[in-house]
């Protein structure tokens, strides 16, 4: 299937890039007439992929740039995230024991499980020393 449209993000990895960045997502989203489930999608995506590379990808206080590439065609959003950061891959890290009480339940972790819960598909690669997180959801 030919892409209907696409949209390229660069964020530094700096915390403060990630609310510009949904807003353009968002905005481009609505351009494309997805619904309001897929944009949601999108936007905790970015959120919590880009949060944890900021917060645990690097060790040094450089400047590294977290590529962002959403693509749609006529069924399927596909959202692919590029970064230099430390070597994860999302998709081994253990889910929440989601029948613990909250307050015992350790921080972190939810995020991950929920993407895992809303995409159709992820998939993982680490290839040329970056991780590239690729996600799918369909649209219709």
């Amino acid at each position: 299937m030919a892409a209907v449209g696409e949209l390229k993000l660069q964020l530094q990895n700096d915390i403060k890039a990630i609310d510009p960045a949904n807003e353009s997502a968002r905005s481009w989203l609505s351009q494309q007439q997805v619904s309001p489930e897929v944009s949601y999608f999108v936007s905790l995506a970015l959120e919590e992929l880009v949060t944890n590379c900021i917060k645990y990808g690097y060790d040094d206080t450089n400047e590294h740039i977290i590529d962002v590439l959403l693509s749609l065609t006529d069924k399927t959003l596909t959202m692919i995230v590029v970064d230099d950061g430390h070597e994860f891959d999302p998709l081994l890290a253990p889910g929440p024991d989601l029948n613990l009480p909250i307050e015992d339940r350790p921080i972190g972790g939810l995020g991950i499980h929920l993407l895992r819960q809303m995409a159709d598909d992820i998939t993982y690669e680490r290839r040329e020393n970056q991780n590239r997180l690729t996600l799918t959801k369909q649209i219709s």
